[in-house]
């Protein structure tokens, strides 16, 4: 029983050792413990973390120094990806000039940065060659991401002109250049940008401006080439070299005219650049030297070729097109200082894409301040959004400055606008033909008369005119309306300066007798050819002219009668009529000699008096 009892004590006492042994083990999570079994790390098998959209803060662009040439800028640029997927560098635009940059061929865009990775492009932008100094331009990079989205990139980039990469220009300076692009050709019509469909057939006008005079040999090339951004049309002549015939003076305007042209078939819808040689000889003094330069105009293909792949492989896409449809001007004539209203409507010519967030900027393209916002308005405006083929109306007042010469100026709105689908950033250019008059004011003095009108003799007349307006009259006449009255021969007065005089110094022959009422009529046209005039109050006495055919009728100057003499008076009559017996007839026809005499005389000192006077006037 005792040896039982021992067992059993000593077994309770091996265990309890083992318990207290065990349960520490099992808290310090030692091996075979209850410990949580740690968690396996994300290389163990685990599900990856997804990929992060790309965002601005992962685009590095550094913009190196920029190189200036004769014409070009050329802008070193390097594009690093650090995010987790590609993107697309879709444009870069020139926010400072509002014009987009273009890129070398070695570096066309669009162009793909892949994750993680860089690339580098040259960027080409264009100058006057007229700028001097240090000029700072802001460059938009839009991009666009794999996974959609987009979102822009702004640098600055510091131009400093007057340092030429290629050495010294042989080319004119642009103040040398004797001709210009003009708005307008020789009769005053506005002449539009040539624009057609792929395969149409245009006509393209290019008006000159000439500059200067002493230019002979004056030429006009295309730059052709195989590039259909660059010469759209289908090359079927060797030569398209045009030369003046004629020797053009200062002020000319000179057109050439290339109706041959016809836009290729494969051309793509859009504004296309086409640039033309112009040369000339300048003759100054016994130069004889031969110059060139580059004149370039923009033609608009509406309707471009749409099948085929892209150079990428990729369909072409049809670029929305923002057009001026139609416009209206709110009164017939725009006087100078006067404010009027600008109605003009906007068409989305896609029948594909809308467009949207349109910006259009009104400016005058000839002189500054002559066109310009009334009310202190702006010449700005924004609109949201035009659909697929629909139109839009704006309304903007305008005002022009008081001292504004009479002619027609241009209103040029420039827009600036985004593709609803794929948010692609577009420019289109539009004219406004705006003519403003200047109001004539004239003043008129009352007519002279200098001699004494007699029926069938000439009479002199004199007035003066003064033009107190801004403009000139043109085709300035004068002639009389009244009854039996009669220029002596026509007067012109031409053209009359603003704050200029005309002197109308002229003769008319009456050939009705008494009173009469007449009027001297001043016609004259302005800028445009419209005809207006000014009436004059002429009332005249004309004296009847006497007969005398029968030589021995003789006038009785106490009767005024006619008779053979005054003996042969009826009796009685001698009485009646005062004569004293015995008064010779001769001497009465001395008397009358010596009146007409007299005003004979005092008219010819009137008429020297007159002309002494308007030579010292």
């Amino acid at each position: 029983m005792k040896h039982a009892v021992k067992h059993t004590l000593s077994f309770l006492l091996i265990l309890t050792l083992g318990l207290s042994l065990t349960f520490p083990a099992l808290a310090t999570g030692g091996e075979g413990s209850l410990a949580a079994e740690p968690t396996p790390s994300p290389d163990a098998g685990g599900t990856p973390a997804p990929i992060m959209p790309a965002t601005a803060g992962d685009i590095t662009v550094t913009v190196s120094g920029a190189t200036v040439s004769a014409t070009h800028i050329f802008i070193p640029v390097t594009v690093a990806n650090a995010g987790d997927e590609d993107v697309t560098l879709e444009s870069v635009f020139n926010k400072t000039a509002n014009l987009s940059v273009g890129t070398d061929a070695s570096s066309p865009l669009p162009m793909t940065v892949p994750a993680g990775g860089a690339k580098e492009l040259l960027l080409t932008d264009t100058h006057s060659g007229g700028n001097t100094g240090t000029v700072t331009r802001t460059l938009v990079f839009s991009f666009k991401a794999a996974l959609g989205g987009s979102f822009s990139k702004y640098e600055n980039v510091s131009v400093t002109f007057g340092i030429d990469a290629g050495g010294e220009s042989t080319e004119p300076k642009e103040s040398e250049v004797p001709f210009r692009l003009s708005f307008y050709d020789a009769n005053g019509e506005y002449v539009y940008a040539p624009s057609g469909d792929a395969g149409e057939k245009v006509l393209v006008r290019i008006p000159l401006l000439c500059l200067r005079s002493n230019v002979k040999d004056v030429t006009l090339t295309p730059v052709l080439s195989t590039s259909l951004d660059s010469f759209p049309f289908e090359i079927t002549t060797l030569d398209y070299t045009q030369e003046l015939t004629s020797t053009p003076m200062k002020g000319d305007i000179v057109e050439f005219r290339y109706s041959g042209f016809r836009f290729h078939e494969m051309v793509t819808a859009g504004v296309k650049k086409v640039d033309f040689t112009l040369s000339w000889r300048d003759t100054w003094g016994n130069q004889d030297t031969p110059h060139t330069a580059t004149l370039s105009i923009y033609v608009n293909v509406m309707e471009g070729y749409m099948g085929g792949a892209g150079p990428d492989g990729s369909a072409p896409v049809s670029k929305p097109k923002v057009i001026l449809d139609s416009y209206s001007i709110s009164t017939d004539k725009i006087y100078a200082g006067e404010q009027f209203d600008v109605e003009f409507t906007l068409r989305n010519t896609s029948s594909e894409e809308a467009v949207q967030n349109i910006q259009i900027s009104i400016s005058d393209t000839a002189e500054v301040g002559k066109l310009m916002p009334a009310n202190n308005g702006s010449n700005t405006l924004y609109i949201a959004k035009i659909g697929k083929g629909e139109t839009h109306t704006e309304k903007i007042s305008l005002q022009s400055a008081p001292d504004t010469e009479a002619k027609a100026y241009t209103l040029q709105l420039d827009f600036s606008y985004e593709g609803a689908s794929n948010v692609a950033s577009y420019t289109a250019t539009e004219t406004i033909a705006i003519p403003i008059l200047q109001r004539i004011r004239l003043k008129v003095d009352d007519p002279t008369v200098y001699d004494e009108p007699w029926v069938g003799q000439s009479c002199a007349i004199y007035f003066a005119l003064y033009n107190m307006g801004k403009a000139p009259i043109y085709n300035c006449m004068v002639d009389v309306e009244g009854e039996g009255l009669a220029m002596e021969e026509t007067y012109f007065g031409g053209t009359v300066a603003a704050g200029s005089t005309l002197r109308a110094d002229f003769s008319i022959i009456p050939s009705v007798g008494g009173e009469v009422n007449g009027e001297i009529v001043i016609t004259y046209e302005d800028v445009y050819g419209e005809q207006m005039e000014e009436r004059l109050p002429l009332p005249l006495f004309v004296n009847e002219e006497m007969m005398m055919d029968d030589p021995n009728m003789m006038f009785d100057p106490e009767m005024g009668i006619m008779g053979d003499d005054i003996g042969m008076m009826e009796p009685g009559m001698e009485a009646m009529a005062g004569t004293k017996p015995g008064f010779p007839v001769w001497a009465w026809i001395a008397i009358g000699a010596a009146v007409i005499a007299a005003a004979v005389v005092a008219v010819i000192l009137l008429k020297k008096k007159r002309a002494k006077e308007l030579e010292e006037a």
